[in-house]
Parts: structure tokens; C-alpha cells; sequence
């Protein structure tokens, strides 16, 4: 077996795209040019809420491998809350709004298919609807 250089993987469209976030994840990226994505998030420090968003081509893919999480759906006027414990997993279809409460200590794996498109649009209406969940009443 023969280890793929950087140089290599971006012949073929792949890139890998780290970010420190605002509310103290840590995601690694491993990109593709058709749209696709990996994308590893490990947060270790507080549990928070990351941005309420919707894609109108991609679909999302989550799994839990530590840690747990709560996926919030905007389904017509109706929220749909998940709590996604480890080796537990979840599809977010297109068109439908959604929200990651991702607890502290959690690793998540994020898988994003669909378009090359950028899809990605905030959704603040569905972050001021997530201020009413109380996150105490799903850490049991």
C-alpha cells in the first residue's frame, strides 16, 4: 500500500479543510470538488448549539461515535427533536431546516452529498424556535 501525497488527493478534487468554530469544535474537513464532504467534529470544550441552516440539493448524513447529540428538523410548522446517542445515526433530507445541539466531549461524523453547489443557508427562524428547548429535560 502506498500513502496518497496532498499534491496527489487534490489531483483528483480532494482537499482537507480544518476549522477551529466559534463555539469551540473542532471540524476536519476532507473535501471534494463535486460537493461532497467529510466532515469530523470533536468537541471537547462546552455543549452548544452550531448554526440552524437548510440545503435545498444536499443531504446530511450524522453519526454519533461518542458523546451525544440533539438534531432539531423543521418539519412543516413542526419541530422534530432526536436525541442521537453513540453509534446512533440520522438523515436530514433536503429542504428541511435543522439544528446540531452537539453535547460536550462528543465526536460526530457528518457526511454531505448531493450537489456541487454551495447549499448551505442559514435558517434563523428555526434558532429562535431551538431558545424554547430546554437541553436539561434531554441529558437524562
Amino acid at each position: 500500500m502506498k500513502q496518497i501525497t496532498i499534491k496527489e488527493a487534490e489531483s483528483f478534487g480532494i482537499q482537507n479543510v480544518h476549522h477551529l468554530m466559534n463555539n469551540g469544535e473542532l471540524r476536519f474537513r476532507l473535501t471534494r470538488d463535486t460537493g461532497s464532504s467529510y466532515i469530523l467534529t470533536i468537541n471537547t470544550k462546552q455543549a452548544a448549539w452550531q448554526n440552524s441552516h437548510v440545503h435545498h440539493q444536499k443531504k446530511e448524513f450524522y453519526v454519533v461515535e461518542k458523546g451525544w447529540i440533539l438534531l432539531v428538523m423543521q418539519k412543516k410548522d413542526k419541530l422534530e427533536v432526536m436525541r442521537l446517542m453513540e453509534d446512533d445515526s440520522a438523515l436530514v433530507p433536503v429542504n428541511v431546516p435543522h439544528n446540531v445541539y452537539i453535547s460536550e466531549n462528543t465526536v460526530l461524523h457528518t457526511v454531505k452529498y448531493g450537489t456541487k453547489e454551495d447549499d448551505w443557508f442559514a435558517y434563523p427562524e428555526l434558532d429562535e424556535r431551538i431558545q424554547n428547548i430546554d437541553v436539561s429535560n434531554w441529558m437524562k
